[in-house]
């Protein structure tokens, strides 16, 4: 089985000013993340707008990804999930064919009402069935509206091409509840705040929007806890606190992207109908970001509009 164990990004879309992706400064973006302590990358994922990306532009960013990654050891895991069953099998296989090692699948939930715990694990098994690469289930019910239940993940995990699942509601009863019954699936917290909490009851890592820019503290995080260094991963983890706010629940994607900016990537705009932080915001972040050594000075002109 393929050991996803690590942290990873949900690497943000970038776009020019007229919202065509800028598959460039994707490239230049890639190659600042292969220099960071993460085990790969996610793309699509809900940071990388995914909901606002064609089915060709996602094919095209993963070609940029597995290219610039190869040779790397470093792994992408693409996100997959659509509304219908076959269009996530498509864009599955489109992933596995290109050079993606694992794919992350959002669940259908336009039409919450008929989407059952039965339709959502017949949905999941029919993905695995056609998968050629390991799929993890995604839980993001900010999102989505769908917060699957321990007894639904695993009833999908009794597939073996279903090897865990991320979580982003940070719901560590869920993780202890799934986990004491499977301790070999692979979980990874979604969010950066969790990733401590998770670590301590047996997740193998995260896919984080905080690890596109603090790949190093969350690391330090990691190393901490792995090397038993309990307080000092305590602290690591409360000192984040304030900045994964900020660039999840509180600001989003324009956050996260300006972030980026702030810390040399390319964050740019977000496409519409987001829109920019204003200027508050935008100090706010600076000053977080600041606070943990993870900035110098002012963005350019990419985070100011972006």
């Amino acid at each position: 089985m393929l050991d996803l164990s690590g942290i990873y990004p949900p690497i943000p879309t970038p776009f020019h000013p007229d919202e065509r992706v800028a598959y460039d400064l994707l490239a230049g973006n890639l190659e600042r993340w292969l220099a960071q302590p993460l085990e790969g990358i996610v793309m699509p994922g809900s940071n990388s707008e995914a909901a606002f990306l064609t089915r060709q532009e996602r094919i095209d960013a993963w070609k940029v990804c597995v290219e610039r990654l190869e040779g790397s050891g470093k792994r992408l895991i693409a996100g997959t999930g659509a509304e219908s069953t076959a269009e996530t099998i498509a864009l599955t296989q489109a992933a596995a064919q290109i050079g993606a090692q694992a794919a992350l699948v959002l669940p259908p939930y336009f039409y919450k009402q008929s989407l059952t715990n039965e339709v959502l694990s017949a949905h999941f098994h029919a993905v695995a069935k056609e998968s050629p690469i390991p799929v993890l289930v995604y839980n993001v019910p900010a999102f989505t509206g769908i917060d699957f239940t321990p007894s639904v993940l695993l009833k999908m995990a009794e597939h073996p091409m279903i090897v865990g699942y991320k979580d982003s509601s940070a719901n560590v009863v869920k993780l202890a509840s799934v986990l004491s019954k499977r301790p070999d699936l692979q979980v990874l917290a979604g969010t950066g705040s969790a990733l401590l909490p998770f670590l301590s009851l047996g997740a193998v890592g995260g896919i984080m929007a905080l690890a596109n820019f603090a790949a190093g503290p969350l690391r330090k995080v990691w190393d901490a806890f792995h090397q038993g260094r309990r307080e000092e991963a305590r602290q690591v983890q409360c000192s984040l606190a304030e900045i994964n706010n900020s660039v999840t629940s509180r600001y989003g994607v324009p956050g996260l992207k300006f972030a980026l900016d702030a810390c040399g990537y390319y964050g740019g705009p977000a496409r519409r109908p987001l829109l920019a932080l204003d200027a508050a915001a935008r100090e706010e972040i600076l000053a977080q970001l600041r606070a943990l050594g993870l900035c110098q000075g002012n963005p350019g002109q990419a985070g100011a509009s972006g």
